[in-house]
């Protein structure tokens, strides 16, 4: 099943319910409107709390994320230590932690306990480690709990785990450790005061296993859609010329687009073709092709429930792409060699909401070289206007064969640049933010796909030197904004290449929805995308360059 419908769901017109917010899941037209009912998209981690403003100060950019907490407490005479609490109706939507605990040879950890509605007895008092990993790992302890959840909610990745059960509240909620917290990252909807929410409970989650099992196969599967208007562009694009597909007028939305680029012996096709797309006057597309599919630099086959790429070269993508009057898809081939390109769309007819329904965008950015230090924090995208942020892809070409990622995610919703000074995301290491963990030096063997997750490439199979690319997208913890989204990743490198000649170089692509007449900082970089694909080899001779220059 592809796409459910929300005024199909159980409940709706009732509020929200731990059976309605699994069907959302699996709903690809509900994160393409503004949410009802609204909300906040918040986190909770262990960020190092010396990182504080002001921006691009010192403690900024702390490290030793794996020690903050709110406060310690007291628990019928145990001690707990909180690392989330809210107050007001919400919903958990996404835990992260690594499958260590202070010690790599620690797997087993603390106990989590989720406290509802001011309940005395958590809802959940389980192992946390293993409630995210289902202990699903080679040398895992012997399984302690009494509630394990149910692939893909609940999935091991690379040295982590991630749950993605919804966990719903009417009226608060707090989480504890019964250990001194380590690496952790909670994403949380906060709803507005009045909302209705039936709060979980271990019976709803029971009654609902036949939905968790139809949801769990359809975000695994991410079949294509079926139905719609199939057109087709099957030709050979010249180097500088465009081919465009136009596609039906009136209110519909592209469902699904499958692309392959050949041929294979032409290396610069990924890169220098362009993937465009403009919505009833608005460029809401300009990104390489390969790179809109995590694979700027060769064909890196990986499968999620929005984007797959096959061994083949076959790139697909399921985001629903609304307009109201008129649309139109462009292949520009920027580079020196004629591509042949084979695109092919289905597009549906649909009701274009005046009050709700959003344009899709997708925007590259890449720059020259990072030194190590100092460190800064790089913009993904600053976006003005009112929408939903739904993932990115982050390609980081690293000279190194130690660590690239310490750099934490900074996401500023509306007011929170300006005003609060401070993020509402603020994360604790790329790799987190991408679902797996560090720990020990990356390999290829840490190469992985889940729903919303995925290590598409790791430089090479021993370390990370090369290409490396991660890829995160969003449903129930997407990140709703009224006036302005900016997305900073800080570029903080592992600590064995924090000299000024050590570089990493970079490039992102953001996916978010937006009302009509959206704005942001990632123009089209046409003379970027027409380079050849900068090799670890270029990145050597520029760091030897700098070198030299200062005497080392």
């Amino acid at each position: 099943m592809c796409t459910l419908f929300l005024a199909a769901l159980p409940g709706h017109g009732q509020g929200v319910t731990f059976e309605s917010l699994l069907r959302e899941m699996g709903d690809r037209d509900h994160v393409a409107r503004l949410p009802v009912p609204d909300y906040r998209c918040l986190q909770a981690s262990s960020y190092n709390r010396a990182s504080v403003p002001p921006r691009g100060s010192e403690g900024w950019y702390a490290d030793s994320d794996g020690v903050g907490f709110i406060r310690e407490e007291k628990q019928d005479g145990r001690k707990e230590w909180v690392i989330m609490e809210h107050e007001g109706p919400g919903c958990l939507t996404k835990f992260w932690t690594p499958y260590f605990y202070y010690d790599l040879n620690n797997h087993r950890g603390p106990r989590i306990h989720i406290y509802l509605d001011g309940a005395k007895e958590p809802v959940i008092n389980e192992n946390f480690i293993e409630l995210l990993t289902r202990g699903e790992y080679d040398g895992a302890p012997s399984k302690d709990n009494s509630f394990t959840v149910l692939r893909p909610f609940a999935q091991y990745t690379a040295r982590a785990g991630d749950l993605y059960l919804p966990i719903p509240f009417a009226k608060s909620c707090k989480v504890t450790l019964d250990k001194k917290p380590f690496y952790n990252i909670v994403d949380y909807r906060a709803y507005p005061a009045g909302t209705a929410v039936a709060t979980f409970t271990r019976g709803a989650y029971d009654a609902a296993q036949p939905v968790l099992a139809e949801m769990g196969t359809a975000l695994e599967t991410a079949a294509e859609y079926g139905g719609g208007t199939v057109l087709n562009l099957d030709r050979a694009v010249a180097p500088g010329a465009r081919e465009t597909l136009r596609l039906p007028d009136g209110s519909h939305a592209v469902r699904y687009l499958e692309l392959r680029l050949g041929p294979e012996g032409n290396p610069h096709r990924l890169r220098s073709t362009v993937l465009r797309m403009t919505c009833d006057g608005e460029e809401t597309m300009w990104v390489p092709a390969g790179d809109f599919f995590c694979s700027g630099n060769v064909v890196n086959p990986f499968h999620t429930w929005e984007r797959s790429v096959d061994s083949n070269g076959t790139m697909s993508c399921r985001w629903v792409m609304p307009y109201q009057k008129s649309a139109e898809i462009t292949l520009e081939n920027l580079g020196p060699d004629s591509v042949d390109a084979t695109l092919h769309v289905r597009v549906a007819e649909g009701a274009w909401d005046e009050a709700r329904s959003m344009h899709f965008h997708a925007h590259w950015r890449t720059d020259e070289p990072v030194p190590g230090t100092p460190f800064l924090d790089w913009n993904f995208a600053d976006i003005q206007g009112r929408g939903v942020y739904v993932g990115d892809a982050w390609t980081v070409l690293c000279p190194s064969t130690g660590w690239w990622g310490e750099g934490d995610e900074k996401i500023y919703v509306d007011d929170d640049y300006d005003g609060r000074k401070f993020p509402s995301h603020f994360g604790t290491g790329s790799e987190d933010y991408y679902g797996w963990a560090g720990g020990v030096v990356p390999t290829g063997a840490d190469i992985f796909s889940a729903p919303f997750l995925s290590n598409v490439r790791i430089g090479n199979v021993a370390n990370p030197r090369g290409y490396n690319i991660c890829t995160r997208s969003r449903v129930l913890d997407a990140i709703p904004f009224t006036s302005r989204l900016r997305f900073d990743m800080e570029a903080s490198a592992g600590t064995d290449i924090r000299n000024s000649w050590n570089l990493l170089h970079y490039a992102v692509v953001t996916y978010w929805y937006a009302r009509p007449g959206a704005v942001h900082n990632r123009p089209p970089q046409p003379d970027w995308a027409a380079k050849p694909v900068m090799t670890v080899e270029e990145l050597d001779a520029k760091e030897s360059a700098i070198k030299a220059a200062l005497g080392k």
